[in-house]
């Protein structure tokens, strides 16, 4: 009878060399991957506009169906929910910590008037040196959707006003 041996099997070098550079485009592919992905950060602005843009189209769809703007008095209202607690202990939007902010409280009526339209867009712009939105500004002639950001406005949206810190107040007009 017969014992077996013992056989070790050795690699070819050029096997070798090509499981190494395997091993070494695996770990690369993976490390380009992990940067890809982590490069792929959001802009707050264009967020920011772009919540702005589909508040237009809520507004301009509830003037399709109803043949008008919701009719509200003037002043400004929050676009919106979750807004940050501020000043007297309420959600707010535009300047939430001051005495210039505007309630979600008292938006309600708009909401609710927009809301027969179909779902309304959520969220909230990233608040830039105390001011955050979206918010509308109703005035006799027009309505201005309005938010906050950090950099010059991103279209479609125009500049109305900075303070020369970084916050931009960028602004779309529907008329009335």
């Amino acid at each position: 009878m017969s014992t077996p041996t013992k056989s070790s099997a050795r690699l070819h070098p050029a096997a070798v060399t090509a499981l190494a550079v395997g091993g070494v485009l695996v770990v690369g592919a993976l490390a380009f991957l992990a940067w890809f992905l982590s490069a792929q950060q959001s802009d707050p602005n264009a967020e920011a506009t772009g919540r702005l843009v589909q508040w237009q189209e809520v507004f301009e769809k509830y003037r399709t169906e109803n043949g008008s703007l919701p009719d509200m008095p003037v002043g400004g209202y929050c676009l919106g929910t979750g807004f940050p607690v501020g000043a007297d202990d309420t959600a707010n939007c535009r300047d939430y910590d001051a005495a210039s902010h505007y309630t979600e409280t008292a938006s309600v009526p708009l909401m609710e008037a927009l809301a027969t339209t179909g779902t309304l867009p959520s969220g909230i712009s990233t608040p830039v040196r105390g001011t955050v939105g979206p918010y509308a500004q109703y005035e006799e002639g027009a309505v201005q959707l309005l938010t906050a950001e950090s950099g010059p406005c991103v279209a479609p949206a125009v500049e109305v006003w900075t303070d020369g810190e970084g916050l931009h107040i960028c602004q779309i007009t529907l008329t009335r």
